[in-house]
């Protein structure tokens, strides 16, 4: 995660890994300022799992090795300026035997632009239960399936030179005007340079969580950009086990509940196995655009 470990590149496709995305370099001496590269991920300007993953990045730099991280809690301020290196502030907010928390500002221009808290601990063994992972398309499947009808992957934001890999289990798009209760289901996958790095994966884990979560809730509604301006208002991330981002994730969401110019937004992360990676929740604002004169 920070630059003075360098990245190994991503054998399986020689492309770029998010390893580069999220690194973070000391910003000080006392290891409680990082520094981060923005990126332009053009109409979202800085991409919210960006912050997510670079927060994490720097609050795992001043956390024991040991330690994973079991959740964290963010919230999205203002929006992040492409061509400004972002200050991440690290504030220990306990160092306990068993569980450690930091607190995360993202700082742009001497503004507070995004808020981070998480907390870790040291991975235990215990009890076990989780939802059934749904029944759908594997990957491959769903990646013949659209190659034999001669359509590309969807090129969202966050995947154009990034090395995200993403395959639609359905026609959703921010440009489909079709209405739907449906949740949005969609295998991911990024390539990670050193894959053996826990905490790596979860730093790329926090990278792919904001990805489709958002429109969620408005499918039902309408249309993002279009019918309503949208945007991330804040986000939490519960870790189960590491996952591995660069194999095939399944992510399950819904948007179950919308009111008073808000949507809220749910998804299960699951391996390929069906194995529970992540739970994650976000709230958004869902406000009506005015009507074309």
């Amino acid at each position: 995660m920070a630059r003075n470990e360098p990245a190994r590149a991503a054998a399986q496709t020689g492309g770029p890994v998010v390893d580069d995305l999220l690194a973070v370099t000391a910003g000080d001496d006392a290891g409680a300022v990082w520094i981060g590269a923005a990126r332009n991920y053009g109409p979202l300007r800085i991409y919210g799992g960006h912050f997510l993953g670079q927060a994490l990045a720097a609050a795992f730099q001043t956390v024991p090795i040991a330690k994973l991280a079991h959740s964290l809690h963010a919230y999205f301020l203002r929006p992040g300026i492409p061509d400004q290196p972002i200050e991440y502030q690290v504030e220990r907010l306990r160092d306990g035997g068993g569980y450690v928390t930091r607190a995360v500002r993202a700082i742009q221009q001497g503004q507070s632009t995004f808020y981070l808290t998480a907390s870790f601990k040291d991975p235990e063994s215990g009890d076990v239960h989780q939802p059934v992972a749904p029944t759908v398309a594997t990957a491959a499947q769903a990646t013949a399936r659209r190659e034999t009808a001669g359509q590309v992957r969807l090129p969202l934001p966050f995947t154009i030179g990034t090395g995200v890999e993403l395959e639609l289990l359905d026609d959703w798009s921010p440009l489909n005007t079709r209405r739907d209760a449906n949740g949005i289901r969609l295998w991911m996958r990024v390539p990670v340079g050193a894959p053996e790095d826990a905490r790596l994966q979860q730093c790329a884990l926090a990278f792919l969580s904001d990805s489709t979560l958002l429109f969620n809730a408005l499918r039902r509604h309408g249309q993002p950009f279009t019918t309503h301006r949208t945007t991330s208002l804040d986000h939490a991330l519960w870790f189960h086990r590491v996952p591995r981002c660069g194999d095939w994730l399944l992510f399950d969401q819904s948007g179950p509940a919308a009111a008073d110019g808000r949507g809220i937004n749910q998804g299960f992360v699951y391996d390929a196995t069906g194995g529970l990676l992540a739970t994650v929740v976000q709230e958004g604002m869902m406000r009506r655009a005015p009507a074309p004169a």
